[in-house]
């Protein structure tokens, strides 16, 4: 990936923005005529192909998250003039600037999306590129090569959050461009989901024994350089074939592969524990959900806000990850199945229903686009 690294961006800072045209700008506390104002959408029922179960799921939950969570969208920015391409031109040093929410501020014509510092403003005559990411903080690295890529860098080891992206094109010199119509930010899920869900059947197949418990559950590669990769380089809003920009294109680069367990050093991926146990359910429309109750060195429930999902990067996976897991019944001994090859996708989550007895084990695999509330289709494996 080093062809991608042009330059190095902090993803820290600042406030931002949102407006229209019935903006009054008597109001506003600065030079607000060219100010750039922002409209962001987040994925929501009107839109199903980006619709999220996991964490963000409409406007409300995303403007809730940037205002009393704490979080932001970052949004970094690059224009063209006469040929001539600037990069890192929004707002501060480092070229990015923080989109918070704040309802009914005095200015914004109660849209919400607002500036916490000076407005960045439009330089008429150029062509801008826009690109958002959320949340914020997650977003150690920024990387581009050029005004049509924008590369991120992301860790779902230690970030476990909906990261999603947007894109914008604007030409100031084209007559449709007015000042004071928002920048629209069309939200995109970039993470595939999934979700590891657990069952004990009895020797005759079709009673569920709930005598036992589960205690751990990880995912661990068996190959170096292989199986799931948890660190990666997202590309978006590049040009395609014929030179048109293309701001919903999504594609993820693998960076960090984690390596195989030693006797010495375990390698555990998104790793669960309960001393206590997860009592299994006796029922066949009950599972126990390994990831919802996962929790961080901090003692944080680390997956408990996504509904038990772990957030993955998209991928192609080659069989060598096992799903490991350990019993009540059998203390420190670990099970192992392997998690079938599969290729994950942006924006859909995928439940693995691992249902184990005494004899025998088998994997389900149920795939569905992050709108539907079930899962679209069982895959025995």
């Amino acid at each position: 990936m080093k062809h991608f690294l042009y330059i190095l961006i902090a993803a820290t800072l600042c406030l931002s923005v949102s407006c229209n045209n019935n903006i009054d700008f008597d109001e506003v506390p600065y030079d607000s005529e060219l100010a750039i104002t922002w409209n962001v959408v987040s994925p929501s029922v009107e839109m199903p192909k980006y619709v999220s179960r996991a964490m963000i799921e409409n406007d409300n939950q995303l403007q809730l998250a940037c205002s009393e969570g704490g979080r932001a969208i970052g949004v970094w920015s690059a224009h063209e003039i006469d040929g001539v391409v600037t990069q890192n031109i929004l707002g501060n040093d480092n070229g990015d600037v923080a989109l918070i929410y704040q309802a009914q501020t005095s200015w914004d014509n109660y849209a919400g999306w607002t500036y916490g510092e000076n407005a960045a403003l439009w330089e008429l005559g150029a062509a801008y590129t826009f690109n958002a990411y959320f949340p914020m903080n997650v977003v150690s690295e920024i990387v581009t090569s050029d005004l049509s890529t924008f590369v991120l860098e992301h860790n779902t080891e230690i970030y476990q959050e909906d990261l999603m992206v947007a894109y914008s094109y604007i030409d100031t010199d084209l007559p449709t461009f007015k000042l004071g119509v928002p920048v629209t930010l069309n939200m995109l899920h970039t993470l595939s989901a999934l979700r590891f869900q657990f069952s004990f059947i009895d020797s005759d197949g079709t009673t569920y024994d709930d005598s036992d418990a589960l205690t751990a559950f990880w995912l661990e590669n068996t190959a170096y350089d292989a199986g799931i990769a948890t660190t990666g380089m997202l590309a978006f809003g590049t040009y395609d074939d014929e030179g048109v920009m293309d701001g919903e294109h999504i594609h993820w680069y693998y960076e960090d592969y984690p390596e195989p367990s030693t006797s010495l050093q375990p390698r555990r991926i998104y790793p669960w524990e309960d001393a206590n146990g997860i009592p299994f359910a006796s029922t066949a429309t009950q599972r126990t959900i390994a990831s919802a109750y996962t929790t961080d060195a901090d003692g944080m429930q680390k997956y408990a806000h996504n509904d038990g999902y772990i957030m993955v990067i998209p991928q192609a996976t080659d069989g060598s990850t096992m799903l490991c897991f350990s019993l009540q019944s059998t203390g420190n001994l670990v099970h192992r199945i392997p998690l079938p090859a599969n290729t994950f996708e942006a924006g859909k989550r995928y439940t693995y229903d691992i249902r184990f007895g005494r004899t025998e084990s088998t994997v389900l695999l149920s795939i569905a686009e992050w709108n539907e509330l079930k899962s679209s289709q069982d895959i025995p494996l």
